[in-house]
């Protein structure tokens, strides 16, 4: 599975919109737009994979709420 996340502002620009589009073993299964994106960054927590070491999401859950099953693969890709 894959996210193409594509932001629609220029570079330097914060808070414009993206195109998202959902992939299964490379076919596209969704997509769609966000009409805005976060226009900075929220305190000091970092990208987690497997937990959620610093703010949840949500409060149905306690950090750092370990996912205990397995992950073969991450690939994070800039374009």
């Amino acid at each position: 599975m894959s996210v193409d996340f594509d932001y629609q502002g220029s570079e330097g620009e914060v808070g414009k919109g993206a195109a998202i589009t959902l992939k299964v073993n490379g076919q596209t299964v969704g997509n769609g737009k966000m009409k805005a994106t976060v226009p900075g960054r929220f305190g000091i927590d970092t990208f987690g994979i497997g937990e959620d070491s610093g703010q949840p999401v949500t409060t149905d859950y306690k950090p750092p709420f370990k996912f205990t099953g397995e992950i073969s693969k991450v690939t994070i890709e800039s374009r």
